[in-house]
């Protein structure tokens, strides 16, 4: 059996997600003597999942095998995923686009709609790359304007730019979610050149990234919050909505900021 790069990233998920659930957790009553394994042992998972060991082990080790629909709910269920990660357990396991497009030509008429809206917005793809931002994104989250294109991608900015982290309130859990989808995003694409340096840019300079990313935590784009200050130093609360498959592509991803009270 061959090992894929995307094997590999599935394989390395489930043995995250087994790691983090404890033995009690699971209904498994725990025996005299010290475990060697933090959370679950692979025995115990196949168990939970009704597969043999072997069977389990090998999709840990990334072996190039498709489990079935069944058998994923089965080990979704045992290592207590989310609703989120249970996506991401199916999108690695079935997904077969390996790749990210390149630089593409977008509808100027996106740029159009945007600025016709009265809270801030932007467009970014994939990579987080930010495309097309209207006034309020650049006068209430950063000045888009003053970077150039190869260095727009947002998640960089969030972790680099300090005036970013400064403005915004709830950075602790804004960051997590950040991370959380990017790392959903990167295990899909996992050999895509831009994403690698990405990553390796974020893990050398900031620690912070790097703590997050070590968690291994997987969301999917959902409504979010965030609170920023403005520029006479109030704090403004925003609903954030995302929209995926914007005009019908896969790889655009728009966000609105719509203020709450």
């Amino acid at each position: 059996m061959q090992k894929s790069v995307h094997s590999k990233v599935f394989g390395q998920f489930l043995k995250s997600r087994r790691e983090r659930v404890q033995p009690e957790e699971a209904g498994i009553h725990m025996t005299s003597g010290r475990r060697r394994t933090p959370g679950l042992r692979r025995e115990e998972v196949a168990y939970l999942s009704h597969v043999s060991v072997t069977y389990y082990t090998w999709l840990e080790q990334g072996k190039d095998i498709q489990p079935s629909r069944d058998i994923l709910m089965n080990i979704g269920q045992a290592l207590q995923l989310s609703p989120d990660e249970k996506e991401h357990l199916f999108n690695l396991a079935y997904n077969e686009a390996l790749s990210l497009p390149n630089e593409e030509q977008y509808n100027n008429s996106l740029q159009a709609t945007i600025d016709n809206l009265p809270f801030p917005s932007f467009i970014t793809d994939q990579r987080s790359k930010v495309i097309f931002w209207n006034r309020g994104a650049e006068t209430m989250l950063f000045p888009f304007s003053s970077c150039s294109s190869e260095e727009r991608y947002l998640l960089q900015l969030l972790f680099l730019e300090g005036s970013i982290r400064n403005r915004i309130q709830n950075w602790d859990e804004f960051s997590t979610y950040s991370v959380a989808i990017f790392r959903g995003i990167y295990e899909r694409f996992p050999e895509d050149p831009i994403l690698n340096q990405l990553l390796l840019n974020l893990k050398q300079q900031s620690n912070l990234f790097q703590n997050l990313w070590e968690q291994h935590h997987i969301e999917q784009k959902k409504v979010s919050f965030i609170s920023i200050n403005d520029e006479q130093g109030q704090t403004i609360h925003f609903r954030i909505h995302s929209a995926t498959h914007v005009d019908g592509n896969e790889n655009l991803f728009w966000c609105m900021y719509v203020p709450v009270s």
